[in-house]
């Protein structure tokens, strides 16, 4: 008898197992398929946690504890990147992304288009036996802002929204509204792993893929137009990086370019050295 009861448990305790299993697997499954993928458009509305003041862009001071949205930095390209003290992987990105994220931008003031590029390290790691080493890695990478993936005894919402195990993560998601090259909080970059002794290959991926993005269409600046002689001058302020073309017509109707250059961001003088006698229209045009 008794043995029939251990048999009869042991069947009951397999199965019980087994539907776990099938029941994990599901959820692993449904958690990956759930994932954000590059190109997509996340909502903005999700939120980390604080671990340190800081102070925005704009001014705005940012208490230690305070929710930290992402559309708190729209304008910006948005680096976000996931570590754990414990992970020797993240350790040894962190000093590499710093290299040639942060500094990198920072010291060109964005990137090519002049788009400002905002790098935030997300600590997933919740257990009290952490913090303090946790504290002094940040303060020896010089993360600024810094900010937590949990809230109370919601451990890492915003991480698995993008990737389901693993880390350190990357996720690069553009900020800029208005953008002719991007939608407002697409994705750049999805991006788990390290592994390499040298990351600094991807990075520069990364990279590539940061400078594309180009701030909104503004209309160039004409000013100091005048006669010389039988010559027009004037003087156009444009954006960088974009491509503009100088046309000229006398009907309003037709339109022929007389130049094409690409914006810098400073002033340049246009001279129109063959302008005939009579009325002509002078415009500029940006893609």
């Amino acid at each position: 008898m008794k043995q029939k009861l251990i048999t009869r448990f042991a069947k009951s305790f397999s199965s019980a197992f087994l539907l776990a299993l099938l029941f994990t697997a599901a959820g692993e499954h449904t958690a990956w398929a759930g994932t954000y993928q590059v190109g997509q458009v996340v909502t903005n509305n999700f939120y980390f946690i604080a671990r340190q003041p800081f102070t925005r862009w704009d001014g705005t001071y940012v208490p230690a504890g305070a929710r930290v949205y992402l559309r708190d930095f729209s304008g910006r390209i948005v680096f976000l990147e996931w570590f754990a003290v414990w992970c020797p992987y993240c350790v040894a990105a962190a000093p590499q992304v710093s290299n040639n994220i942060v500094s990198y931008y920072n010291s060109r003031g964005g990137n090519p288009y002049g788009v400002p590029v905002l790098h935030i390290a997300v600590n997933q790691e919740a257990s009290s036996f952490y913090q303090a080493s946790t504290d002094n890695f940040v303060a020896q990478q010089g993360f600024n802002p810094v900010v937590n993936d949990y809230d109370g005894a919601i451990i890492n919402p915003v991480r698995f929204m993008f990737q389901s195990t693993g880390q350190p993560i990357f996720v690069v998601i553009n900020g800029v509204t208005n953008s002719p090259s991007h939608q407002p909080w697409q994705i750049l970059v999805n991006y788990q792993g390290y592994g390499q002794t040298d990351f600094n290959q991807t990075l520069a991926g990364f990279r590539a893929v940061i400078d594309t993005v180009q701030p909104p269409a503004q209309r160039p600046l004409l000013s100091a137009q005048r006669n010389i002689g039988a010559d027009f001058q004037f003087t156009l302020t444009t954006q960088t990086n974009r491509n503009y073309r100088i046309e000229v017509s006398t009907n309003l109707l037709s339109w022929t370019t007389l130049r094409t250059l690409t914006g810098s961001g400073n002033a340049t003088v246009f001279r129109d050295t063959n302008a005939p006698p009579g009325q002509r229209f002078y415009r500029v045009v940006t893609p």
